[in-house]
């Protein structure tokens, strides 16, 4: 169920509500957090804490859903949403979810809107009247993911621009353009992989990197939406598209199909499959993973899955 509430899942009125930050959040300053804060103050009872290291957004999180916390808030990029999700999912605890990063897809995806106190004030509104809505997650080996999944290539990019922070923070999303040149310049492993997918009971063969979207876009450049994945909603089963070849002009060509609102199911190195309750990814060596722009490490074999109803988010309804 994507839309409304039922009554058997309303909590109790959100009075409690933890805020958690991403102090390394690439576009949250210390004076837009403080305004953040001083506004969700104003109507709920307030606690604040910032993540030190990696997966603490995780521990934080299912640590307020142990102790009754009625709304937890993202303030950072997708990576510390992914992390959160971890520990809220399937819980009574409401997510909301503040822009604080580059791209904030989730944010964008769920209705909200790009700037953190504009965001921060329709929260409000929606908590002050009760209104938030069951969404779906995706899960990629048991863990979830809100909007994107990527095996290959797209993950080798975020691997290699989350070795360089200090380029991320001053170019943003000109870091991932940046640092997608390299694979494309060396023989890397995920130019050469074999990856198997099967879905919808059938099996391909022959890809050389995967994407998945659990919504819409799969992710953003600057202020276009890059449509990997045509089919990828929160309303219907999860869309996979894979590429049989990773050369620059086959890639330039995706690009601005996915760019340019384009179907890129069109082009002759794409495949795709649309409104999946699970796919099943198997390479021939291990290759990088990546969710919700965040990479986890390499492997070799990967189980996605959609994953109905898991999650409680503030946002307009659908």
């Amino acid at each position: 169920m994507t839309g409304g509430r039922r009554p058997s899942d309303a909590p109790r009125s959100p009075v409690r509500a933890l805020l958690l930050y991403n102090p390394a959040a690439t576009t949250t300053t210390a004076r837009v957090r403080d305004a953040i804060a001083q506004l969700l103050a104003s109507e709920l009872k307030l606690e604040v804490a910032p993540t030190k290291r990696r997966d603490h957004a995780s521990f934080l999180a299912a640590g307020a859903a142990d102790e009754g916390i009625d709304v937890v808030v993202a303030l950072g990029g997708d990576g510390t949403v992914n992390e959160i999700v971890q520990g809220v999912a399937h819980s009574r605890v409401l997510l909301a979810v503040l822009p604080g990063g580059s791209t904030n897809v989730y944010a964008r995806a769920l209705g909200l809107p790009n700037d953190p106190r504009a965001a921060t004030q329709e929260v409000v509104d929606l908590l002050r009247h009760g209104q938030h809505r069951r969404v779906p997650l995706a899960s990629a080996n048991e863990r979830y993911f809100c909007f994107a999944a990527g095996l290959g290539f797209d993950a080798e990019v975020v691997r290699r621009v989350e070795q360089r922070p200090r380029v991320k923070r001053v170019v943003r999303q000109g870091a991932f353009v940046i640092s997608g040149i390299g694979p494309l310049l060396t023989a890397s492993d995920p130019r050469r992989a074999e990856i198997r997918v099967t879905a919808d009971g059938t099996t391909h063969e022959g890809y050389r990197s995967v994407v998945c979207g659990a919504a819409q876009p799969y992710t953003y450049l600057g202020p276009w939406p890059v449509r990997l994945c045509p089919d990828g909603s929160l309303d219907r089963g999860l869309a996979v598209t894979a590429l049989t070849r990773l050369g620059l002009p086959g890639l330039l060509r995706l690009a601005r199909v996915a760019l340019s609102a384009g179907d890129v199911r069109r082009l002759p190195t794409v495949d795709a499959w649309s409104d999946l309750t699970e796919a099943h990814l198997l390479s021939d060596r291990p290759l990088p993973l990546q969710l919700d722009g965040d990479y986890v490490g390499e492997l070799t074999e990967v189980w996605l899955r959609r994953v109905p109803a898991a999650l409680s988010v503030v946002a307009p309804r659908s």
